[in-house]
Order: C-alpha cells, then sequence, then structure tokens
C-alpha cells in the first residue's frame, strides 16, 4: 500500500520535473551543444591521453603545463651557483636539472636556453671538471623532452651514484616546438653554427667541463638523431662518441631540401655534405670516434640504413656498435638506449681523453 506522503513526494518532484524542463524548453538545443562540444573535447583528452601513454612523451600531466608555460619548471644556473655547495647538496642530493643562458657569439641563431644536469659531485668537489653528454632534441620537440620523456636527470644520477659523474646538456636547436632546423646551415638559419660556436663555448665557459672531444657525447634520437650523426661526423674534432637514435642517415625536411639548402649552384654539394649515408664511406683518417646507433625494430626502414651505415664507418676507422631494440619510434626505445649507450661511454670519457 502506498503511502499518501510519499505518493505526494512522487506527485511534487514529476510536477518540479515538468515545469523544469518547460522552462528549460528554448535552452535544450544550446545544452545539446554544450554536451556535444564537452563529449568531444573528452574524447579528444583521451585520445591524446592514449597517444601520450603510447610514445611516454609528458609522463606527468605537469610536463603538459611546462611545454606550454615555456618550461620555467627548473631553476636558473645562475640562481644554483650563487648558493652555497652544501645548500645545494641539501637541497638537491642527487644533482639538479637548471636552465643555462647561451648567447648568440656571431651565429645569427639568436641567444637561446639549455637545460643542463649537474651531478652532486659538481657542487662536493669544487676544483673538479666533469665530461659532458649533449643531446638534441628531435622534431617536434624541445629540450625538456630529454628529462621528461627521457627522465636523463634520473639517468644522471644514477651515473653518479655510480661514480661516473657527468653534465647532462640539452641545447634548444630550433626556434619552436614544431620547428625543424635539422642542425645544418641552411638558407634559413645556421644551426650548426649555433651549436658548435654558440653552445660549446657557452657550455665550457659557464660550466666547470673538461673541454676535450674524449670528454664529449653528442647524442639524439629521431631528428635529432640525424643531428648527432651529422654534425658529429662533420666535427669529428669536437666529439669524440655519438649516440644516435631512430635518426635516418640523411635530412629529411618536410618543406624539402631544396627550401633546406637552397635550389642554386652548390646546393647538391650542401645536402651531401649533410647525408652521412653518402659521405660515410669517404671519411678520411682522423681522431678515434666512437658510435652508438641505436634504433627500434619497429622502425625497419631506419634500422636498415643504420646497419649499411655502421658497415662503412668501420671500413672507416670508426668503433662501432648497433643496436636493435623492441619497440617503434618512441621514448620506450629511446629511454633504456640512452642509459645504455651512457653507460658504455662513460668509463672512457674524460681523464685527459685527446
Amino acid at each position: 500500500m502506498v503511502s499518501w506522503p510519499f505518493l505526494g513526494a512522487v506527485l511534487t518532484l514529476a510536477l518540479l520535473a515538468w515545469v523544469g524542463w518547460r522552462v528549460l524548453g528554448r535552452w535544450r538545443r544550446w545544452l545539446g551543444r554544450v554536451g556535444l562540444a564537452v563529449a568531444v573535447l573528452l574524447s579528444s583528452v583521451g585520445v591524446a591521453s592514449a597517444v601520450n601513454r603510447y610514445f611516454d612523451y609528458l609522463p606527468k600531466l605537469g610536463d603538459v603545463v611546462n611545454v606550454v608555460d615555456g618550461e620555467r619548471n627548473w631553476p636558473s644556473y645562475e640562481s644554483v651557483v650563487a648558493l652555497p655547495p652544501d645548500q645545494v647538496l641539501r637541497r638537491y642530493p642527487q644533482g639538479l636539472t637548471a636552465h643555462l643562458r647561451v648567447p648568440d657569439r656571431g651565429s645569427g641563431f639568436g641567444p637561446t636556453e639549455a637545460l643542463v644536469y649537474l651531478p652532486p659531485q659538481y657542487f662536493g668537489s669544487p676544483g673538479r671538471r666533469f665530461p659532458v653528454a649533449y643531446l638534441l632534441h628531435g622534431a617536434p620537440g624541445v629540450p625538456g623532452d630529454w628529462f621528461r620523456g627521457g627522465r636523463a636527470g634520473r639517468l644522471g644520477a644514477r651515473l653518479a651514484a655510480a661514480g661516473r659523474p657527468l653534465i647532462i646538456v640539452a641545447p634548444r636547436m630550433s626556434r619552436g616546438w614544431l620547428d625543424d632546423s635539422e642542425c645544418v646551415d641552411s638558407v634559413r638559419e645556421l644551426a650548426e653554427t649555433h651549436l658548435v660556436d654558440d653552445v660549446l663555448p657557452a657550455v665550457d665557459g659557464a660550466l666547470r667541463t673538461e673541454p676535450a672531444r674524449g670528454a664529449r657525447v653528442l647524442g639524439g634520437m629521431s631528428a635529432g638523431g640525424y643531428c648527432a650523426l651529422n654534425v658529429g661526423l662533420r666535427h669529428r674534432a669536437l666529439f669524440g662518441t655519438i649516440v644516435a637514435m631512430s635518426g635516418l642517415p640523411r635530412p629529411t625536411y618536410a618543406g624539402g631540401l631544396g627550401a633546406l639548402f637552397g635550389t642554386g649552384p652548390g646546393a647538391d654539394v650542401k645536402i651531401r655534405a649533410n647525408t652521412p649515408a653518402d659521405y660515410g664511406a669517404a671519411l678520411g683518417a682522423g681522431p678515434p670516434t666512437r658510435v652508438w646507433l641505436d634504433c627500434g625494430t619497429g622502425d625497419a626502414e631506419i634500422l636498415g640504413e643504420l646497419r649499411r651505415l655502421a658497415v662503412e664507418l668501420r671500413a672507416a676507422g670508426l668503433t662501432v656498435e648497433v643496436h636493435a631494440r623492441p619497440g617503434a619510434h618512441t621514448f620506450r626505445v629511446w629511454r633504456p638506449a640512452l642509459a645504455e649507450a651512457l653507460t658504455w661511454a662513460t668509463p672512457g670519457l674524460g681523464s685527459g681523453a685527446g
């Protein structure tokens, strides 16, 4: 048996619902559109989240914000070195990552900033100098990619704890997240000159580095892998070790190589001079150089070209390691590749190496 109070409550709620529906009638279409927009947004976020999980690019929500706000979550190098070393060690017992200013010394690229990881020994041993690993980002990409998806700071801390401390530098090699400089001196900008003439002197001038080729590693992934391979081979007098991950041994500018190197006389020469697949076999005698080539098995084309290049580089007298690991074009490949490559590289770094 239904009680009257209960029935009255039901009838009252029904009446209120009918009145509300009539009042909101004129807004139903608008609410529907809002609902559709929200559904599309949530769907897009879901897809983006799935893509992000696959590429392992921005592990935390804060990382997304840091890309948008210019990655200002890291302190400046100047603010860190202004503190007493013991205070820095208490605050950052595993080392720290900071921004370092890179002035334009004539390249025309403009002033930039690099991200640098400094091991705890940097502050615990004030008179000590350290080898440097330079890591070049991909396109699209920014220096912070190495410290988010690549977890370069964590790797630096592990190496430091194992008695292999080194400085890790991720310079900005583009004018924006979507810009692709290919790290070459193109008709648009002198990115290679920026790295060689701006970044290296800025790092060696501001930080306690070992400024010798044998104490420098040049590494990169994807487009940055091509950059590391090309710039490293073109400047063997500056870099003793090259780490190229998932990068083709040739430029692949989206706008075409004519837009990168021009179409006038000499353009073909510039293209060949920036194509390791073309000049690798013709490399002359030079200082001892170690090369680590790494790629996911899902990047079959890249892996095949790197294996062919390895044969040519070995014939030219370079020490070459080739590593293939499960995966494709993601940090799930590059993160372990970087850890293995720097672990392999660090025993021979520094200590007056040539």
